[in-house]
């Protein structure tokens, strides 16, 4: 089983900023874990002054996150 350490942030592509940005799950870590080894949306967001930026994760940056924790970054 994953070990993912909750409230991380990661590097994401913004659709809003359209640039990487540091995103944090807004899932709890048990489904975090489950959405990311099924084909459940993940929702993210980065903190910006006007309002927060909200989005799903595209597959290729759910690979990064499944990455990153293996590597242990997460």
């Amino acid at each position: 089983m994953m070990k993912v350490r909750a409230n991380i942030p990661f590097p994401a592509h913004c659709n809003t900023c359209n640039k990487e940005v540091s995103a944090m799950p807004l899932l709890n870590r048990s489904d975090l874990f489950m959405a990311l080894q099924g084909e459940a949306d993940v929702r993210v967001m980065h903190v910006v002054s006007e309002e927060d930026h909200i989005w799903s994760l595209n597959s290729q940056d759910k690979y990064k996150l499944i990455d990153a924790i293996a590597k242990g970054l997460i």
